[in-house]
């Protein structure tokens, strides 16, 4: 969730900044929550098999949770979260619309663009760079359509950075996976390519992420950004898989602190989030995990 959340928020903040004014983001945030929620259960459902070759995401694939309940639940939180979108605003509702038509393309069959190098890819930096930001950028006007500050082709500009650092986060989840996802039958660009050049690849994605949003005056991200580009390239340089994976965990981390500049409480989200999460997993599993290192 905290990738996602991260980018809604400074979606929300630079949509603050352009139109001098500021909306509580909580509701929406909460809805936003339920829907990615719903994302991330279909695409595990339609992945147990590639999930037990690369030993990760365990709940369905070691049958803690059987698929029929993960089906409800995944049902669930879909209405319980487009339709209030709806009820705050037309605009919203389509923005959720879109992000459960693209969790509906990425994971389910015939369509199955995970499986797929480039609709993988686009689908991710879409879904969560662009859809993301716009969603954050809505929160603050609750009227919708009838606001003179929402979707626009500056909005839409805005968003670029984040889509080219979704990209870049997205390829470099995939590397670890590459020997499962052949197996599998899983295409990714990391499969197609192979490591050298995604990494290549990411960090030419952070390059311009960083670049644009220094054009348009995107400080915070430009920040982040800019810290984490020298990572970037050392991963491509080395491509060693525990640097890739420690890139990747600064991009977020350094992200979730320009946010939580501008929203303080959500350090505190992330806190005892991240708290928890170790206390459920030590004592359910015992595994450490999540960590910030390797």
């Amino acid at each position: 969730m905290p990738p996602v959340w991260t980018i809604l928020l400074l979606g929300h903040h630079r949509s603050a900044v352009f139109s001098g004014e500021s909306n509580l983001p909580g509701l929406i945030l909460i809805l936003v929550t339920f829907l990615v929620g719903a994302v991330y259960l279909l695409n595990q459902i339609y992945d147990v098999e590639s999930d037990k070759l690369n030993k990760k995401l365990f709940f369905l694939a070691e049958g803690h949770i059987s698929k029929k309940n993960a089906i409800f639940e995944t049902v669930l939180l879909n209405l319980i979260s487009i339709i209030p979108a709806y009820l705050i605003s037309p605009e919203l509702g389509v923005l959720f619309t879109l992000g459960f038509l693209f969790g509906l393309f990425y994971s389910v069959p015939p369509f199955s663009f995970k499986g797929k190098p480039v609709g993988g890819f686009l689908f991710n930096i879409l879904a969560h760079g662009n859809l993301a930001f716009l969603m954050g950028w809505c929160m603050n006007h609750p009227d919708g359509w009838a606001s003179a500050q929402t979707l626009s082709a500056k909005s839409i500009l805005f968003s670029l950075p984040y889509m080219f650092a979704v990209g870049a986060i997205y390829l470099n989840t995939t590397i670890p996976d590459i020997e499962g996802d052949k197996i599998s039958g899983k295409i990714t660009l990391a499969v197609k390519w192979g490591k050298g050049k995604v990494v290549i690849f990411a960090s030419i994605l952070v390059f311009f992420s960083t670049s644009l949003s220094f054009f348009i005056k995107d400080i915070p991200f430009f920040i982040a950004s800019a810290l984490v580009f020298p990572f970037f390239l050392f991963s491509a340089l080395t491509k060693k898989n525990n640097n890739i994976v420690l890139s990747t965990k600064l991009s977020i981390l350094f992200l979730s602190i320009a946010a939580g500049f501008f929203y303080p409480w959500y350090f505190a989200v992330l806190i005892l989030g991240f708290l928890g999460t170790r206390f459920y997993y030590k004592a359910r599993f015992k595994l450490n995990y999540p960590t910030l290192g390797n």
